[in-house]
């Protein structure tokens, strides 16, 4: 993608969540609904802070960018733990098999990488 199309798609953006904004002054939206945008909108907000502020320097770049996964997860999982508190989320929700599964491989991987002091 050259520059001119990321310029034409980032003003399509900005557009479409300014028409996402009045709509939502409007709209009966269910506070889950606003959460997981506000989440979406955070990350896209925080990357390109992260862009901004690298410059050059694709190692921080790329540093940055990984913490910031790291705290969006722990948002997530927040929102997911009360999701279950609540009965927001069954276990018969087909998704949390495969949430479990990833959640699994993702603990083994960070105890080996905490048992390795890397």
């Amino acid at each position: 993608m050259d520059k001119s199309q990321v310029v034409e798609q980032v003003q399509q953006l900005k557009q479409a969540l300014m028409e996402i904004e009045k709509r939502l002054a409007d709209a009966d939206v269910p506070l889950a609904v606003l959460e997981d945008f506000k989440m979406a909108v955070d990350h896209t907000r925080l990357s390109v802070w992260a862009i901004m502020s690298a410059h050059t320097d694709q190692y921080e770049l790329a540093s940055q960018i990984a913490r910031f996964r790291v705290k969006r997860a722990i948002d997530m999982f927040q929102h997911i733990r009360s999701d279950i508190d609540t009965n927001e989320l069954t276990i018969d929700a087909p998704e949390l098999q495969e949430f479990f599964n990833s959640l699994k491989i993702m603990l083994e991987r960070v105890e080996r990488f905490y048992q390795s002091g890397n």
